[in-house]
């Protein structure tokens, strides 16, 4: 007699998976099951689930949680752009602006993501972005902003030293000339020409270039805008763990969802130099629920 084959049950679709979590209401594998893709992987399953169902995942997710996680989720379906261009908007919305988080985004990350954030602002909040910024700052924090978003930087790694030494020459005295230019050169030079000047301006003056920029600017948003920059350029790892140690909720979204598939080794590595402990062992102290699920399963990527 042949033997009887037995029936297989095809495994469940990425989308059936997700589909039965909400059904079910069973929100902690489903954190679990979204934190573990990647963002390719995300933005496929949005657009199977669209394809399949006939409804957006992203609704679904919206009605079904709330609070942190719900925040937390709803940023890491968004592709890194969509959600860099969203906080920009939102740092800038309404009385006052959030100038720690528009200068963080603006000055962490790459010139070829600041050009794609601008292409994209207008999409999404039908102004551009340069007009977005000039409505919500002023001198030289907005000539810098205006200027780091043409993604004009170099990418320049090895540094003429003779040519940085001259530069280094020119940026000591305190005019308006001398003020776009240091604008000018810290937008523009390359990151590893960037921290040669910072290295030779100190060996020429024995002092930090901070502290003649904050002189020259005569601006503590644009003196805090470079601040980040000269800091993420030496030690982004550095810059930010010490951001996640005051564990804000809206620190740690906006960190976790940009960093979590590039930088969270150096950060993870950073955090326990810095506190002398895992920065897993802290998010389980400091936050609790789905969203420390989730944070948990982020921060091992």
């Amino acid at each position: 007699m042949e033997e009887e084959k037995k029936e297989t049950k095809n495994p469940l679709s990425e989308t059936e998976i997700v589909k039965n979590y909400i059904k079910e209401k069973n929100k902690t594998e489903l954190v679990e099951y979204i934190c573990k893709l990647n963002n390719s992987e995300r933005q496929k399953l949005k657009d199977l689930y669209i394809s399949q169902y006939g409804e957006e995942l992203t609704k679904e997710l919206d009605s079904l949680l709330s609070g942190d996680v719900r925040d937390l989720i709803l940023g890491l379906m968004k592709t890194p752009i969509e959600f860099d261009a969203e906080k920009i908007y939102l740092s800038m919305k309404g009385l006052g602006t959030d100038e720690d988080t528009l200068s963080e985004i603006l000055a962490t990350r790459s010139s070829r993501a600041l050009i794609k954030i601008k292409d994209l602002y207008p999409e999404l909040y039908k102004e551009s972005l340069e007009d977005a910024i000039k409505g919500d700052t002023s001198k030289a924090y907005q000539k810098i902003l205006i200027a780091i978003i043409q993604g004009g930087r170099s990418d320049n790694p090895y540094p003429d030293t003779e040519k940085m030494k001259k530069i280094v020459e020119n940026i000591n005295e305190e005019t308006d000339m001398q003020k776009d230019n240091i604008i000018s050169y810290l937008v523009n030079c390359s990151y590893s020409e960037i921290c040669t000047i910072c290295r030779l301006y100190e060996k020429k003056y024995e002092k930090n270039i901070l502290d003649m920029i904050k002189k020259v600017l005569d601006d503590n948003d644009a003196y805090n805008f470079i601040k980040i920059m000269l800091e993420c350029i030496t030690n982004l790892g550095k810059f930010f763990a010490e951001k996640i140690k005051g564990f804000k909720s809206k620190d740690l979204i906006r960190i976790f969802v940009s960093q979590n598939e590039e930088n969270m080794e150096e950060i993870r590595d950073c955090y326990k130099a810095l506190y002398n402990v895992e920065l897993i062992e802290d998010i389980k102290k400091e936050t609790d629920g789905d969203f420390q699920t989730g944070l948990c399963i982020l921060a091992q990527k």
